[in-house]
């Protein structure tokens, strides 16, 4: 259903962005998107590090990224509150309620520490 929803929303998808998730070094971590079925976080490797830029997704230390976490930000009684996500620092682990949180605050951009 969350790729669904999010497939839906074409090429342009970047326009229905409402909160994006930045490491230190500026590269994409996840996205949370407005979505038909709600808000639907993306985690992991998009097209690249550093956003759709031309440029080959390689991690830093030689690894290849590329696989998407995809699901609603609301969690089930059956889901963790933690999120798998991964940039071409290393992996990371982003937390449902503090997104749902920045959601509702209309915070736009939320660099991990």
């Amino acid at each position: 259903m969350a790729r669904a929803a999010v497939d839906s929303l074409g090429s342009q998808r970047s326009d229905h962005a409402l909160v994006r998730v930045k490491c230190p070094a500026s590269h994409n971590v996840a996205t949370v998107y407005r979505t038909p079925e709600g808000p639907v976080l993306v985690a992991g490797g998009g097209p690249t590090a550093h956003g759709n830029r031309d440029r080959s997704e390689t991690a830093h230390h030689g690894g290849s990224l590329g696989s998407e976490f995809v699901d609603t930000l609301e969690a089930t009684q059956f889901e963790d509150d933690d999120v798998p996500a991964r940039c071409a620092c290393g992996p990371h682990t982003l937390s449902r309620q503090d997104l749902q949180a920045a959601v509702r605050s209309h915070t736009r951009t939320v660099t991990l520490a």
